[in-house]
């Protein structure tokens, strides 16, 4: 088991696909979050995004290794500039007090900055550092390099502290 967990949210893929390259990266285990509704399609992210503006968690049906961890990755798309309910919730659920705790996020375009605002509220002691992608796709070298100077830069907070 590594030191090292990354916990994602992932509606359309974009954000999976960024916590396994970055899993990769760190040598990390990974787990999604998942939840028991369903938000597919255009009126699953229409009542996600309603949900996530009224800051209500989701019911999550997964569970999580964080406890013997000592840095979680929390990866999420942007919804509404505000963590996705699922999101909110396995923050409400487990206990990072403790942890070190970093966030990324995925765009099309409004940028990361409210939702780090809002997700550092839910997480003891703050997030160490955070990432916003836009547009991320498998294939950008771009992205590989972002991911690599983000995990050197998270390594290294992990190691000092």
């Amino acid at each position: 088991m590594s030191d090292i967990l990354i916990v994602y949210y992932s509606r359309t893929g974009k954000t999976r696909m960024v916590a396994e390259k970055l899993a990769s990266m760190l040598a990390a285990d990974i787990e999604e979050i998942r939840e028991a509704k369903e938000r597919a399609g255009r009126m699953g992210w229409v009542v996600g995004v309603k949900d996530s503006l009224l800051n209500k968690p989701a019911e999550i049906t997964s569970e999580h290794s964080v406890e013997p961890r000592k840095l979680v990755i929390i990866g999420m798309p942007v919804w509404a500039s505000a963590p996705p309910p699922a999101v909110r919730a396995f923050l409400g659920r487990y206990d990072l007090a403790g942890k070190t705790a970093c966030a990324f996020c995925t765009h099309d375009g409004g940028g990361g900055k409210g939702l780090f605002a809002k997700t550092v509220e839910l997480v003891p002691g703050g997030l160490a550092s955070t990432l916003s992608l836009k547009k991320p796709r498998p294939d950008d070298p771009v992205l590989d390099e972002q991911l690599r100077r983000w995990s050197d830069e998270i390594l290294a907070q992990v190691q000092e502290g």
